[in-house]
């Protein structure tokens, strides 16, 4: 696993111990083109952003497994992406699920699992701080992504 990472950053602190729970949910899907069945294959290229909102680990897992839950068995097209930003108020966190290089694919439950490579990959001095990436493999991109006020830095 390759990771790359630059190297500046914003803080979101917590206000309190208690679980954060998401404000609101924004979500799509959009095509490019499309081609024939291809399955997913190649290595796993992790890449982190190392800059931008920084927020803890528990509620961007939270938000991988709500979405996860929410499109295993969605079909997923090369040139389209699936997506969703959830709103915690203080902070978002994106995540998405790209079909690339000609790849078509069904999400299945390597979703969580490929999602929160960059989280537990990148920003490894803790569980709070992270900052989120990308995971490419040959047919398709995960990004993880928090961010401030609706932007995804």
């Amino acid at each position: 696993m390759a990771i790359a990472a630059p190297t500046y950053a914003a803080v979101v602190a917590r206000v309190d111990d208690t679980p954060a729970k998401w404000l609101s949910i924004e979500q799509g899907i959009t095509y490019e083109n499309s081609t024939a069945l291809v399955p997913r294959a190649g290595p796993e290229v992790v890449t982190c952003y190392g800059f931008g909102t920084k927020a803890d680990r528990s509620p961007i897992v939270s938000v991988i497994d709500d979405w996860c839950g929410k499109v295993i068995g969605t079909s997923v097209s090369n040139g389209q992406t699936v997506w969703a930003r959830y709103n915690y108020g203080t902070f978002t966190v994106l995540v998405s699920a790209q079909a690339i290089n000609g790849g078509n694919w069904v999400i299945d439950g390597n979703c969580n699992r490929l999602l929160r490579l960059p989280v537990d990959g990148c920003n490894t001095g803790g569980v709070n701080g992270k900052q989120g990436g990308y995971e490419t493999d040959l047919y398709g991109q995960w990004r993880t992504d928090p961010g401030s006020n609706g932007s995804d830095v």
